[in-house]
């Protein structure tokens, strides 16, 4: 551990807490205070009091973590979400991934930690307030380097045919970069959308039948979370419903092409 690294503290109550050590700087808990140094010396894994005695233990940040907890221009995509997306779209070490809409740039680490140090993400953001907030967090947690940030929609972007394999959509109206986003995809491969709404889904399916695309599914992703305290058992009182379906789509040679 050294200064510059993230750090997640954790509460005896489980309130997870995100910081960047830096030299001289004081952690400020609601029970007390803690200097970075004596987060330091405890290291990964350990241990900390604040001044009034409040106890603290000292984490790595997973992806998971940092994503829920990284300063965001924009809701990112859940991690339950972006992991599924990963799976759907099939990627790979060495992958190269077209992904829309950056937003805070929490599906895009999960995308640049599948396609690793080989692969390459193309991710296309419009405002441009979110494509640096998504920069700061991507580079700030990753040190992969495979990522190209680019300002703009992918309805003007010029991306070369056949080039990508897979295609990440986090648009409202994912339809409207449909054509250029599959002429970029590889055939035989996935385009996954996330979509708030049934009604999003809908269109896209609609707006999908002049392609050559064909549905492969239509999922939401629930977790259910569970306390537990032996001899006590239950789900958790707070858990997160819904997020998002995610719509995954094949590509095929061309638009009469249909499953066999």
């Amino acid at each position: 551990m050294r200064f510059g690294e993230w750090v997640l503290l954790k509460d005896v109550k489980g309130r997870a807490y995100l910081l960047r050590l830096r030299e001289g700087g004081v952690f400020g808990h609601h029970r007390g205070n803690v200097p970075h140094e004596e987060i330091l010396r405890a290291g990964f894994g350990g241990r900390v009091r604040t001044h009034l005695g409040e106890a603290l233990s000292v984490h790595r940040p997973s992806l998971e973590e940092y994503v829920l907890h990284m300063r965001r221009a924009a809701t990112p995509t859940y991690p339950k979400d972006a992991a599924a997306m990963v799976m759907l779209l099939d990627l790979f070490p060495g992958a190269r991934v077209l992904e829309a809409g950056t937003g805070s740039g929490g599906l895009t680490l999960f995308l640049s930690r599948a396609v690793g140090r080989e692969g390459r993400v193309v991710s296309y953001e419009k405002r441009p307030h979110h494509l640096r907030q998504a920069q700061e967090n991507v580079r700030a947690f990753s040190d992969l380097d495979n990522v190209d940030f680019l300002l703009g929609g992918l309805e003007e972007a010029q991306l070369p045919e056949e080039a990508f394999d897979g295609v990440a959509l986090d648009l409202m109206e994912p339809w409207t970069v449909l054509e250029k986003a599959v002429r970029a995809l590889k055939t035989d491969r996935f385009l996954v959308a996330y979509l708030p709404n049934i009604t999003q889904v809908l269109e896209l399916l609609e707006r999908a039948q002049a392609h050559p695309l064909a549905l492969e599914k239509v999922l939401e992703v629930q977790h259910r979370t569970w306390d537990l305290r032996p001899p006590v058992a239950h789900p958790s009182f707070q858990q997160v419903g819904h997020t998002a379906f995610l719509v995954q789509m094949r590509k095929w040679k061309d638009s009469s092409s249909t499953p066999s």
